[in-house]
């Protein structure tokens, strides 16, 4: 019994072991294939399907180095017309807007009484030419004193300063154009009374026109004469007017710490006129090829600014170094070179080294 006893014992711990060994297999077997389907899902998670993107290829672009600023037309010469005498106005040669040569008569004050002056200045030097004549006789013979004598001639060349004098008086009544150029609204009707220095009419040389505009203090040594100046207005908003610095001030602008400079404009359809406003961009030194690419390109961070090329179906996180900049696009200094394939829309789908797909490429 005892033996019997010994042996059912060997027995279950037999059985107990198999058993163990069974559920250690199936474990085994359970934990295989975990790790099995984990590599599956990473080798499933690899084969990410790409990100959709577009793209452009970078273009060398012409740059020409300048600086925007405002400025104000005017006309040299241009004057308001303006009598030197007094006196009522007997003839009118103008009509408002009209284009007059140099010379041309504009108005006409009544002479009736500037020439009755004459006529009396006139009589006053025959007198007094008779009266030097004779005492100049006298005076070889010593008949008058000396003092006689300069009493006659000082008269004689008074007269003749007051016959010159009313001269330039009845010149003052005819009122020409001193230059050729564009007349204004007339001021004055026939028939009036117009007093010394009143308004008449504008005058203004039309072609060239010139425009006064200042720049920072920092581009005193860009600017030159000869420069090209590009001038937009609101009035003409889809042309652009060229012109040329002729002169630049002598001195910074104490108050703004600006120069000021004079460009000169044709204008000879006369679409521009003196008092206008203008936006103006100064251009310096000449042309050349730079890398610009869309603002939308650029991925802007505290750190550093990059962008996203495509290589080989992947994309690169490429760092570059940015320059000037406009509305819409900005100038690459470093980081990318022409021919390179950047992304424009779609960079917050992706990272560095994202396989991506490109709906459409730009140049």
């Amino acid at each position: 019994m005892l033996w019997f006893g010994l042996n059912l014992v060997k027995l279950d711990g037999l059985k107990s072991f198999w058993i163990g060994m069974f559920m250690l297999k199936q474990i085994t077997i359970s934990f295989i294939m975990i790790l099995g389907l984990a590599n599956l899902a990473l080798a499933k998670s690899a084969e990410t399907p790409p990100v959709f993107v577009e793209t452009i290829t970078v273009q060398p672009s012409p740059h020409q180095a300048q600086v925007s600023t405002t400025g104000s037309l005017i006309s040299i010469p241009g004057i308001v017309v303006k009598p030197e005498i007094s006196g009522r106005i007997t003839q009118i040669h103008f009509k408002s807007g009209d284009s007059v040569p140099v010379g041309a008569p504009l108005i006409e004050i009544n002479t009736d009484i500037l020439k009755a002056q004459l006529a009396d200045v006139q009589a006053q030097l025959q007198l007094t030419r008779l009266q030097f004549e004779r005492f100049s006789e006298l005076y070889k013979t010593h008949d008058v004193s000396k003092s006689d004598f300069d009493k006659a001639q000082a008269d004689y060349n008074s007269a003749r300063a007051k016959v010159e004098d009313m001269k330039a008086q009845l010149r003052q009544a005819n009122i020409v154009a001193p230059f050729a150029g564009k007349l204004g609204l007339s001021q004055v009707n026939l028939g009036d009374y117009v007093n010394a220095g009143q308004n008449i009419v504008n005058l203004q040389s039309l072609d060239p026109l010139r425009v006064d505009f200042s720049i920072p203090e920092l581009y005193l040594s860009k600017a030159a004469i000869g420069q090209t100046v590009l001038l937009h207005t609101d009035a003409y908003p889809n042309e652009t007017f060229v012109g040329k610095v002729e002169a630049i001030e002598s001195l910074i602008n104490q108050n703004n710490r600006t120069l000021n400079i004079r460009a000169s404009v044709p204008n000879k359809d006369g679409k521009l006129l003196p008092g206008g406003f203008a936006e103006v961009i100064l251009q310096f030194g000449s042309q050349q090829q730079i890398i610009k690419i869309p603002q939308t390109a650029v991925v802007y961070t505290p750190g550093s600014n990059y962008v996203f090329m495509v290589v080989d179906g992947k994309a690169v996180k490429t760092p570059v170094i940015l320059g000037d900049r406009d509305s819409n696009n900005v100038i690459i200094k470093s980081g990318i070179k022409v021919g390179d394939v950047i992304v424009t829309v779609g960079q917050l789908k992706i990272h560095d080294g994202s396989p991506v797909a490109t709906t459409g490429s730009k140049n």
